[in-house]
Formats: C-alpha cells, structure tokens, sequence
C-alpha cells in the first residue's frame, strides 16, 4: 500500500501504472501533512485508520480520505 496526501494522487497512480501495478492499493490524505499543526495530523490520522484497515482487509478497494 502507499500512502499519499491528494497533491500526489496523479503521480501515484500513474507511478503504479509505470510499474505494472495496476490494483497497488493507494491511501489518499489531506494535502498538506508537514505545515499543519500536530493536533491536526493526528485527526487525518484517526480519519484515515478505518480506511486503512479496510484496504489491509480487501487490497483491492480505492480509498480516499479528506
């Protein structure tokens, strides 16, 4: 699985695609991550978790968050 914040999200997929990845699961977060306060990524964080597991569980499922 990557993890990406969404100003990624073209690059990710096509990156897979490159690759020869095609269902290469991808977690899509809230652009940005490293100029907000701390308190605030711990909330993406806590948003993104069941999407996290539910990608663990099942590769193949698309998800975003935020």
């Amino acid at each position: 699985m990557t993890v990406i914040t969404d100003a990624f999200e073209a690059l990710a997929r096509s990156e897979r695609e490159a690759f020869g990845a095609p269902d290469h699961p991808i977690l899509i977060v809230q652009h940005p991550i490293g100029t907000v306060k701390s308190e605030e990524v711990h909330k993406r964080a806590d948003s993104a978790f069941e999407n996290l597991m539910e990608i663990l569980v099942e590769p193949q499922r698309k998800v975003r968050v935020g």
